[in-house]
């Protein structure tokens, strides 16, 4: 149970940390292209801009899953990368359907799992607040 709680929260750690290092890029890249498109209409800076913040949570919603995947593998909780995306897919997004479990000793890890996707999700939808309020605000 230690370990578990050991290992997911070092993966969580990782996690957050490699999402807002990598939402801070994208920050600084929106910033760049808004700043050009500014000449363009609205519509356009508007769609760009959120296709752009799209693909990034997009990036990190799979670096995180990949991410745990890789630790349900190494641990060898799982011995097929299907399997183990899918569990990690499963716990992230909190959907737990339960036609897959894990060992008893590291079930804990699945919970932490949940943790970490309602963290980023969280962070999501931050980002996505303030990319929104940005694109508003130098519309005006």
């Amino acid at each position: 149970m230690i370990k578990a709680l050991f290992v997911g929260s070092v993966v969580i750690i990782i996690s957050m940390l490699i999402a807002a290092w990598l939402f801070e890029i994208a920050g600084r890249a929106l910033r760049k292209v808004d700043a050009r498109l500014r000449r363009k209409g609205r519509a356009v800076q508007t769609l760009v801009v959120l296709i752009i913040a799209l693909f990034w949570i997009l990036t990190v919603l799979t670096l995180s899953i990949w991410g745990w995947a890789g630790v349900y593998l190494y641990i060898g909780l799982f011995d097929r990368l299907e399997t183990a995306l899918y569990f990690a897919i499963v716990s992230f997004t909190t959907v737990g359907y339960g036609d897959v479990v894990i060992d008893e000793n590291w079930r804990l890890l699945a919970g932490m799992t949940a943790t970490n996707g309602l963290l980023v999700f969280g962070l999501f939808t931050a980002f996505l607040v303030e990319v929104l309020d940005v694109v508003r605000f130098r519309q005006r």
